[in-house]
């Protein structure tokens, strides 16, 4: 449906409360309730595949959210050419809070964007320690104030005060942009085991403070994996097709797991997150 919707522009817009409260971990639960991961693995690469074919379509798409903007909705708003957005919004990507990494392209479009300030110029680890800091904590911005400084949004959003302007003004972003062309697929230059081994640092600093436990390390050095590119180095380079097969991968192991399974069920009984 999008493929044939994105040869026009499009507007990605929820006229409910919420633009998206993330990816339906109840749809997921079924699947791995009757052992059936290989559905999990599809479904994951087809919400990749539609984010890049969001972000690289000929013709632009605006994404233009209000309420909840968390996880794979936060990922769609990320990928997105251009955000229209209500002043009244909470972005985040919080997969961490049920013992997962984003996987929609995430981990690999914040990091892009952290790559692309000054101090990451000069410091390659920059980038990835601090998106490392923001998705590890699952930080979420409650305005679009606070989502700028996190580059949940980026410096070119729009931001409105009434919501019923919502849809008009990304309409006129589409009007007045006839001539758009898509972005550049992004490449990175990552560390590898040099920065991963400085996430890991942080990691055991607050399993010994038991800021986290056992799972809880796990989830990180996970996260560590994605966002030092892997078996990398600095002469390497690292390809956003790449980045999301260790966003994939990452995500598959970690909802094989017991624990992980536990914190999702716990958070959709309670609300509450679950420390393991």
């Amino acid at each position: 449906a999008l493929v044939n919707a994105t040869d026009k522009p499009l507007i990605i817009i929820n006229e409910s409360m919420q633009f998206s409260a993330g990816v339906n971990l109840n749809y997921v639960m079924e699947f791995i309730k009757n052992k059936d991961l290989k559905s999990v693995e599809k479904f994951i690469k087809y919400f990749q595949k539609t984010c890049k074919h969001l972000k690289y379509s000929n013709k632009p798409v605006v994404s233009a959210p209000s309420g909840l903007a968390l996880g794979g909705g936060e990922e769609v708003v990320l990928q997105s050419n251009h955000v229209v957005s209500h002043t009244n919004i909470v972005m985040g990507l919080v997969e961490t809070i049920v013992g997962l990494v984003p996987a929609g392209g995430g981990c690999k479009e914040l990091l892009y964007r952290w790559s692309q300030s000054d101090k990451a110029k000069n410091d390659p680890d920059y980038a990835p320690l601090q998106v490392f800091d923001i998705i590890g904590y699952a930080k979420t911005a409650t305005s679009p104030q606070e989502a700028k400084p996190l580059l949940f949004l980026d410096k070119d959003s729009e931001v409105i005060i009434n919501r019923n302007n919502l849809l008009p003004l990304a309409k006129n972003y589409i009007k007045k942009n006839e001539d758009f062309y898509p972005p550049k697929e992004c490449k990175f230059r990552l560390s590898g085991e040099q920065v991963r081994e400085k996430m890991v640092k942080v990691l055991e600093d607050l399993y010994n403070k038991k800021k986290i436990l056992d799972h809880g390390m796990e989830v990180g050095k996970e996260l560590a994996y994605v966002l030092s590119g892997g078996d990398t180095d600095l002469k390497q380079e690292v390809t956003e097709d790449q980045m999301y097969k260790l966003e994939l991968n990452s995500f598959m192991k970690l909802i094989e797991t017991d624990k992980t399974q536990k914190r999702i069920l716990h958070t959709h009984k309670t609300g509450k997150p679950l420390v393991n």
